[in-house]
């Protein structure tokens, strides 16, 4: 190898070593409970357990997802969430019911083996997804048990619609999703509250 080719060399792999440590910074993302008082349960509170809820195989991934034109959805490599979606929803909605009901201890599935539950919700998640603009769905089926597996409110389909002030910013993305899940959250209080008032 003559002293040219050896220079070709060289320049070449410090090219290919300043490529792999110029590469883009990974961004986490998370979504956010609402910010309200807690209050201490008393004893004797009944106990609410949120989940499970079926959930797309997509939300076990941490990667942000966006939906596209033509049912394309595009993957984010730098920008991701800070835990799985299905782990962030059952904590989010539990926080927020348990902040939104008193008297009403709210705990996230999984639970315990011991737990011992007055309510459940059972459902699933068809969509929970933002796409180029901003604009944000979830759309839920659910529906609410008693212990003994008695209706405490019947199966309903739902749907939340948020959109984010600015698209383009996963900060404000998080923000919107955040909010979907809070409407969500504050249907399950009103209706677990009219059920348990009748």
């Amino acid at each position: 190898m003559n002293g040219t080719s050896r220079i070709i060399t060289l320049v070449s792999v410090l090219l290919v070593l300043s490529a792999c440590g110029s590469s883009a910074p990974v961004h986490y993302y998370k979504l956010e409970a609402l910010e309200r008082e807690y209050s201490q349960d008393g004893e004797g509170a009944a106990v609410l357990g949120i989940g499970p809820l079926r959930t797309p195989d997509s939300f076990s991934r941490t990667r942000i997802v966006t939906r596209g034109s033509n049912s394309e959805v595009m993957v984010d490599e730098f920008n991701r969430w800070a835990e799985p979606m299905d782990d962030a929803i059952y904590r989010i909605v539990a926080a927020n019911v348990d902040s939104l009901l008193q008297g009403v201890i709210v705990i996230a599935f999984p639970y315990n083996h011991i737990a011992e539950l007055d309510y459940r919700l059972l459902g699933r998640i068809d969509r929970f997804d933002v796409d180029e603009d901003g604009h944000v769905v979830l759309q839920v089926q659910w529906t609410m048990l008693e212990s003994d597996s008695d209706f405490v409110i019947q199966p309903e389909r739902v749907r939340y619609e948020t959109q984010a002030s600015r698209p383009s910013d996963y900060g404000s993305v998080a923000q919107a999703m955040s909010e979907a899940l809070a409407q969500f959250s504050r249907h399950i209080a009103e209706e677990l509250e009219a059920a348990v008032a009748e």
